[in-house]
């Protein structure tokens, strides 16, 4: 009887352990951990941080949809010790495997800028995105007492996907706490180093729309700033020119950028930015019982030569491929290589608008098609990672908005 260990319950490991009951002989231990009992649809999380949707509408609880054959331990990993093949958790027994999958989500990076972490707030998971929100009302609660206009400002930090969804979804809920509270017009501003926005998408007509969109919204939108520092209240940024200004807002959000789990670091993997470049079948190098996949692994695209990006869509990939090769190693027969195929990209801009390209193609959409599709897809993860009844419970059917 072997035991199958897999680490963490976000898409991948989800995906991993749904399928792994499909694919490995029933005798076969099953073993989930992670550090919530809660799943999140973490390309959801903007739309809680901007109060525009409850936490609950993007959650599911893991006991409910992994079935009764897995067993569950809800604690924080530690340490992954390959060679020993043992996981170090903070308040249980370690763990012994036969086979692994390494799935720990991502974290919040924020390339050692001076103040990031002390002054801006981080959108990591549901705790840390509910706590955005609750920031931002206090502060626009408490200008009846404060008259501070720096608690009506709120700066976000990068115009990657996380902060374009943000700031979108942000141009929804504000009027609504500007109705609430009875304060003047709530100041969005966006500070980003490039000077252009979405540059992953091929058809560049559609960060043209998404700053359209932005403009129209009276989001300002500081293309080319150099962030230098985060102080208590005030983004410290430097214009082309090297000039040194300063943006007053007493809400920071911080979406730059993510890396993998600093678990990977701790543990002494060889990564870069907590991501370990792996297998073509997904597994670690020297250790072919190990899969790494999800925001912790660096999985090189052929075509390319270069790690796909880090995805819902590619995590859920590769959480099939790691099931199906472990459940292929333990009948005695080869793996298989990932193939992915992408099925499109999309970001919303609010609940009826949004940019993104489509199929191989990489056919371009925008407005209410584009918002739609982002709801479609949502509930397609909600499928391929938990069960049917999931779905119905906690899927996006509103599309005719």
């Amino acid at each position: 009887m072997a035991t199958i260990l897999v680490l963490g319950g976000g898409y991948a490991g989800m995906r991993a352990i749904k399928f792994l009951q499909r694919e490995v002989p029933s005798e076969d231990r099953l073993i989930l951990v992670d550090k919530s009992g809660t799943h999140a649809e973490k390309t959801n999380l903007h739309e809680v941080a901007a109060g525009t949707i409850a936490p609950g509408r993007i959650t599911y609880e893991i006991n409910d949809v992994i079935g009764r054959r897995v067993e569950f331990i809800q604690d924080a990993v530690t340490n992954v010790d390959v060679d020993q093949k043992q996981v170090t958790l903070a308040n249980h027994d370690p763990l012994t495997y036969d086979y692994l999958i390494v799935a720990l989500g991502f974290q919040s990076e924020t390339f050692g800028l001076k103040g990031a972490t002390e002054n801006a707030l981080p959108m990591d998971d549901l705790e840390t995105s509910e706590a955005v929100y609750r920031h931002i009302e206090d502060k626009i609660k408490g200008y009846a007492d404060s008259k501070d206009d720096r608690d009506l400002t709120i700066a976000v930090c990068g115009a990657g996907f996380t902060g374009i969804e943000l700031l979108g979804e942000l141009t929804q809920s504000m009027p609504k706490l500007q109705a609430k509270y009875n304060t003047p017009a709530i100041k969005l501003v966006c500070l980003e180093r490039a000077t252009t926005i979405l540059p992953m998408f091929h058809d560049k007509t559609l960060a043209d729309y998404t700053m359209r969109f932005m403009a129209k919204h009276d989001v300002e939108m500081k293309l080319g700033s150099n962030i230098a520092e985060i102080k208590p209240g005030a983004v410290v940024y430097t214009d082309s020119d090297d000039a040194e200004h300063e943006v007053a807002a007493n809400t920071i959000v911080w979406t730059v950028g993510v890396s993998g789990s600093q678990v990977m670091a701790d543990s002494g993997f060889d990564q870069r930015r907590n991501r370990v470049v792996v297998k073509d079948d997904l597994s670690l190098e020297g250790h072919p019982e190990v899969y790494i996949i999800g925001d912790v692994s660096a999985v090189m695209d052929p075509d390319s030569g270069r790690p796909y990006p880090t995805t819902a869509q590619i995590a859920l990939a590769s959480g099939t491929t790691a099931a199906k090769n472990i459940g292929l190693a333990i009948r005695g027969r080869d793996t298989k290589p990932f193939v992915y195929k992408a099925l499109g990209t999309v970001a919303s801009l609010s609940d009826r608008d949004g940019v993104g390209e489509v199929f191989s193609t990489n056919r371009p959409v925008r407005g209410y098609m584009a918002s739609a599709l982002k709801k479609v897809i949502t509930d397609r993860s909600l499928l391929e990672s938990a069960k049917v009844s999931t779905l119905l419970a906690k899927g996006r059917f509103d599309l005719y908005h």
